[in-house]
């Protein structure tokens, strides 16, 4: 692991940077709590404070997560972002709730390596155990759950991944010094509506506008509407659906969520931060696309810029073969017909919901309604037909390589809508090659775009940003 420099983290605190924030965690050994570097108590003496990467370095060594600045709500550790294919795999497993219905070998199975196996690679990487991350989630999630929802107590420790409520509640006064009913109290009283609330920070500069018109801009009717800065759909679960509501807030976004079983909260969640992108780093991104003077301009009047992803790799697919040389208007109304036509539903408080169609759906649509050429019309199948044998993430490109129909710049597009690659340039699109202004052909953009690396995603967000397009 790389140690952290206590003099960077020094200055990060004193001045409270929010920049900084889930970059690292520091602990006072005064009072055994622990805080984010962004934390408004008095910054206590530098001799009294230990430095983590993460949360869970700092719980396993003793320390309580902080009531003030509360840890649960510091977006996700760039330095666990930055590790290696396999750990990374298993953390965002762990981040969308993975072990609170599985053993960690079933953890280590999914990701074809073995259970010890896996326990040595987080420990060179990351210096604590997949359970230990795993329980300091729980932990961090029912702390948010208890202080900005309206849940019961049973409904916080079953959304949170615990096995009972006997469980949660010797967890809470274990790790809080308090019983969860007290926390509760810290809660500030807020007039809302039905549904749960919560704020999904993200490290700034943030810019939700952006994100939000890419999906506005993509928005397909019958499934979900963008309507004064408000995105509205329903999302598959694992146990039914979600309808949620997503606007900008002051730190990230603000969700109101309504799910058919609370315990798919946190795969939600993890789902939806991956979606809007909250856990990029912008100090990095910033610092290698300002180096070109064509980019400059761009990311500074609009600090902040994101990658968003859509709902699953399956969508970002049919979306993508969709846009094959049409305009995004197009393939919107077209996608649109086939959602309608699929009628793919789910059922939410005893009442149906229409959800993006699965492969299954989407094969029985006539050809009738997917109006468009007949080699396009055959890839799309030929997708679906893939889907339904569940291609892992790690094989899923490789796949749809091999089928007639799909290019690079299909490829491309899934991986980054997709799967959340922060390194693919589609250089053939053409509204990249209209925001360079024509200047450049295809072979001198791909030459360019090498110096955005490891970033050149973000790259082409900001080049259709500047075109209006998401």
């Amino acid at each position: 692991m790389n140690a952290l420099d206590p003099t960077v983290c020094r200055r990060a605190r004193l001045s409270r940077d929010p920049r900084f924030d889930g970059e690292f965690f520091l602990a006072v050994v005064t009072t055994g709590i622990y805080c984010r570097p962004v934390c408004p108590a008095r910054p206590p003496r530098e001799e009294n404070v230990r430095y983590y990467r993460s949360a869970a370095e700092a719980a396993q060594a003793g320390f309580r997560p902080c009531l003030r600045c509360r840890p649960e709500s510091a977006p996700w550790s760039p330095a666990w972002l930055g590790t290696d294919t396999t750990v990374r795999r298993a953390l965002e497993l762990i981040q969308a709730g993975f072990l609170n219905g599985h053993s960690l070998a079933q953890l280590a199975d999914k990701l074809g390596i073995g259970e010890r196996y896996l326990r040595k690679l987080f420990d060179q990487k990351l210096g604590v155990s997949p359970n230990a991350v795993a329980q300091t989630q729980r932990l961090h999630f029912a702390q948010k759950l208890i202080l900005e929802t309206d849940l019961s107590m049973t409904d916080v420790a079953f959304a949170a991944g615990y096995s009972s409520l006997r469980r949660f509640n010797s967890a809470t006064r274990e790790n809080f010094g308090c019983a969860a009913s007290e926390l509760r109290r810290r809660k500030q009283p807020r007039g809302r509506g039905p549904g749960i609330h919560l704020s999904l920070s993200a490290r700034p500069p943030y810019d939700a506008a952006s994100v939000l018109a890419l999906f506005e801009r993509h928005a397909v009717a019958g499934l979900e509407q963008v309507e004064a800065g408000c995105w509205r759909r329903a999302l598959h679960t694992e146990r039914g659906a979600a309808l949620i509501e997503v606007r900008p807030g002051p730190r990230g976004i603000e969700l109101v969520a309504r799910l058919s079983d609370n315990r798919d909260l946190m795969p939600l969640i993890a789902q939806l931060r991956r979606m809007f992108d909250l856990d990029a780093q912008p100090l990095e991104i910033e610092d290698c696309l300002t180096q070109d003077p064509l980019l400059a301009p761009l990311a500074t009047a609009r600090p902040g810029v994101r990658s968003p992803v859509f709902a699953s790799p399956f969508e970002s697919c049919v979306r993508a073969i969709l846009g094959q040389q049409v305009s995004t208007v197009a393939a919107r109304t077209l996608c649109s017909a086939i959602v309608n036509a699929a009628d793919c539903q789910a059922e939410l408080d005893g009442e149906p919901i229409r959800v993006f169609p699965s492969p299954e759906a989407l094969l029985a649509v006539p050809d009738t309604v997917l109006k468009m050429p007949g080699g396009r019309r055959q890839t799309l199948r030929a997708v679906c037909e893939l889907f339904l044998d569940k291609p892992a993430p790690s094989e899923l490109l490789a796949a749809l390589g091999t089928l007639r129909g799909v290019g690079p710049w299909t490829l491309d597009l899934v991986a980054m809508r997709g799967l959340g690659d922060p390194d693919r340039f589609p250089v053939s699109d053409l509204g990249l090659l209209r925001a360079v202004g024509g200047s450049e052909d295809r072979k001198a953009l791909l030459a360019r775009s090498e110096h955005w690396q490891p970033w050149r995603s973000y790259a082409a967000n900001l080049l259709w940003r500047s075109l209006g397009n998401g």
